[in-house]
């Protein structure tokens, strides 16, 4: 959305298709750059999407032969070099792509060489990979325009599962931070390690605008660390507590043990419904070895204050760390079930390309990097690196989840918790059968929930007309040109067995 205001801000034309609402992507695809013959087109990908993203590059080259094929966002930028590499894609955008795509529209513009745009990795003319000058990241983000909320469908995503547990709703996902100064060994460092933040009177505009033209009136926010600065978020929550109709989550996790109860208190007044803490593991030894340092004592009253006033509270949790223990890795799943959460997340340690983690067990394990992460859902494990045997350590997360979701108790601090209310049937299906049983609930579920009305049918959704996004999808052109970018959260196909 960002990007494709940019592009409207240089005389562009922008649109977008998103494959997270295409049953068939790929004839969204040629169908859309048939329709609208892009000059530029933009797809981007997480790592767990990189194949889709080269598949979709594909179909964007057979029908478009002549445009500029760009891959940008978070695999593209830890990987720059699997990604140039496709013939497809002509270059990969590194980092942040806001400035980078100001300047190749403006290039093609005035007839220049995109090459020498800085924050690009393309393959040579003799072959070979060559970077650009580093991109520096935005320093003031609030010089950014709004994003361009219209080019996505809001309607659609209302019948969507989002990445928060909050059910289904009329929504839109909001990030109003980039970067994160912690340095955890099994995270990314595509946005930096220095938090850069919308101001407090930049995000409540973000909020008005979707109130005031989309009717959009919940929100996720996904930034990385939304708690980092404590002064910015209760200014922030003021501004939601004045509007009166506002609601939001934070489905991406906070940092708790930077929280105090009062904070956690004001999120709650201010409409906050759903938040996820990440704790990661429950032993000292571990959190020295991934640099998290959580300091435990500061986590659970935080978990309590949420729980006390009604948000629904989620912990995630990783297991499988290299030298990870049974001991440890019971420590880790007794720590959530003593909790107060609604709901828990046992995430199997994926060593992204790009990550300190990743180095690591490459030189331990030599490990090559697609069989470590594989390109399969995040809640389908691809490997176990801990000293647990697959056995025993697969069984023992799958008790966790049926121990956890099984507990009276818990059951009815879920009902009388969660948002709303009929849409526990899907939520439930969701987590026993996906993260206990590793079963998708939607094939076994889906007629059922919908059959009692608690799952609304897909509406009809006209197929975009440009852009192409494994993650986005961004597709221009120049005189009456189009921009197009599209957030895309495919679900591939998973890994063998």
């Amino acid at each position: 959305m960002y990007l494709g205001a940019i592009a409207r801000a240089c005389g562009w034309q922008a649109r977008c298709i998103d494959t997270y609402l295409e049953d068939d992507p790929e004839q969204a695809i040629r169908e859309a750059l048939t329709e609208y013959p892009a000059d530029v087109i933009g797809l981007s990908a997480l790592t767990a999407e990189y194949r889709s993203m080269h598949r979709f590059a594909a179909v964007a080259r057979e029908a478009r032969p002549e445009a500029l094929i760009l891959a940008g966002g978070a695999h593209p930028s830890a990987d720059p070099e699997d990604t140039a590499e496709n013939p497809a894609i002509d270059a990969a955008v590194i980092g942040e792509g806001e400035e980078t795509l100001r300047e190749i529209l403006a290039c093609l513009d005035a007839g220049r060489d995109w090459r020498d745009v800085a924050g690009l990795a393309y393959r040579g003319a003799g072959g070979g990979i060559r970077r650009t000058a580093p991109r520096a990241y935005l320093e003031d983000l609030d010089q950014l325009p709004l994003p361009a909320w219209d080019l996505t469908d809001v309607d659609a995503y209302s019948h969507r599962r989002g990445m928060s547990l909050a059910g289904q709703r009329r929504y839109m996902p909001l990030t109003t931070s980039r970067g994160c100064p912690y340095r955890c060994t099994y995270c990314h460092d595509i946005q930096g390690k220095r938090f850069r933040a919308h101001s407090p009177e930049y995000v409540l505009r973000m909020i008005d605008d979707l109130r005031q033209h989309h009717d959009v009136r919940d929100f996720d926010i996904t930034d990385d660390i939304f708690n980092f600065d404590a002064e910015r978020l209760m200014a922030i929550c003021d501004g939601m507590i004045v509007r009166g109709d506002v609601r939001f989550t934070c489905p991406n996790g906070i940092r708790a043990d930077r929280m105090t109860s009062d904070q956690a208190e004001r999120m709650a007044e201010a409409g906050c419904q759903y938040v996820a803490i990440a704790i990661e593991t429950a032993t000292r030894r571990l959190q020295k070895q991934i640099r998290k340092h959580l300091r435990f004592d500061k986590v659970q009253p935080i978990i309590d204050t949420f729980t006390r006033h009604h948000v629904f509270t989620s912990g995630f949790f990783m297991v499988g760390f290299p030298s990870e223990t049974e001991q440890e890795l019971r420590a880790t799943i007794d720590f959530a079930l003593r909790s107060k959460l609604h709901a828990a997340y046992f995430f199997v340690v994926t060593p992204f390309g790009g990550t300190e983690m990743h180095e690591q067990v490459v030189d331990t394990l030599g490990q090559d990097a697609t069989v470590l992460t594989g390109s399969g859902m995040f809640f389908r494990p691809q490997k176990n690196l801990s000293q647990v045997p697959d056995r025993r350590f697969y069984r023992m997360r799958r008790a966790a989840y049926l121990r956890f979701y099984l507990d009276p108790r818990r059951i009815a601090r879920i009902v009388r918790a969660h948002p709303r209310r009929h849409n526990l049937l899907q939520y439930f299906a969701t987590m026993f059968f996906r993260d206990a049983m590793r079963i998708e609930p939607g094939r076994l579920l889906g007629p059922l929930a919908r059959a009692r009305g608690t799952l609304r049918p897909r509406p009809p959704v006209e197929p975009p007309v440009t852009g192409l996004d494994a993650g986005p999808l961004q597709s221009a052109s120049r005189s009456g040109s189009e921009v197009t970018r599209r957030r895309l959260r495919l679900a591939p196909q998973p890994p063998p067995g």
